[in-house]
């Protein structure tokens, strides 16, 4: 009888040690993913709206039709990455809640300048409009690159075990967005 009753404590042991380790190695591959599905969201993203702005450096699209095609791909693209951060959900790590927080903020931030820039460009009219519009858009993009900053760090803050760190930095996804 006590030997079936080590036996059985041992057996736990094991699977609790197992458990343990187990949990480890999918906890790291699990951040590992999440990274990389950051850093390919935001390499769609940033892909989309580097398309839409090599499309400006030919004046001639410098219109209304030109500038609501350039409204319609950034809040599509833009749409599409606020989507995808929100699928993401929090990373497992320490700070996860807090990255998830930040990722919601980043993702409310972008949604509203995506809006205004719809807006925007819709509003305007002939070539003091259509210059008017760029302004603002502008402003609208930038608004959009300091939040993405922030978040980014935000990210690092927060990241006080270094996961998330180690995990962009090992994601081939992430080559470009890490460095």
């Amino acid at each position: 009888m006590r030997t079936r009753a080590t036996l059985t404590t041992v057996v736990l042991a094991l699977a609790l040690v197992a458990a343990g380790c187990g949990g480890s190695d999918d906890e790291t591959e699990s951040t590992s993913a999440w990274a990389a599905d950051f850093c390919t969201a935001i390499t769609d993203w940033t892909d989309s709206l580097g398309e839409v702005t090599s499309e400006f450096t030919d004046t001639s699209n410098l219109s209304e039709d030109g500038l609501q095609t350039a409204a319609d791909q950034t809040r599509s693209a833009t749409e599409q990455l606020v989507d995808d951060l929100r699928g993401l959900g929090a990373p497992e790590t320490d700070s996860g809640e807090e990255i998830s927080s930040s990722l919601d903020e980043l993702s409310t931030t972008l949604e509203t300048e995506a809006e205004k820039i719809s807006d925007t460009v819709e509003e305007a009219s002939g070539i003091t409009g259509i210059a008017s519009a760029i302004t603002a858009v502008s402003t609208s993009l930038s608004a959009m690159g300091s939040a993405f900053a922030s978040t980014l760090q935000t990210l690092e803050s927060a990241d006080v075990g270094g996961e998330i760190q180690s995990a962009l930095e090992d994601s081939p996804e992430c080559a470009g967005i890490s460095d």
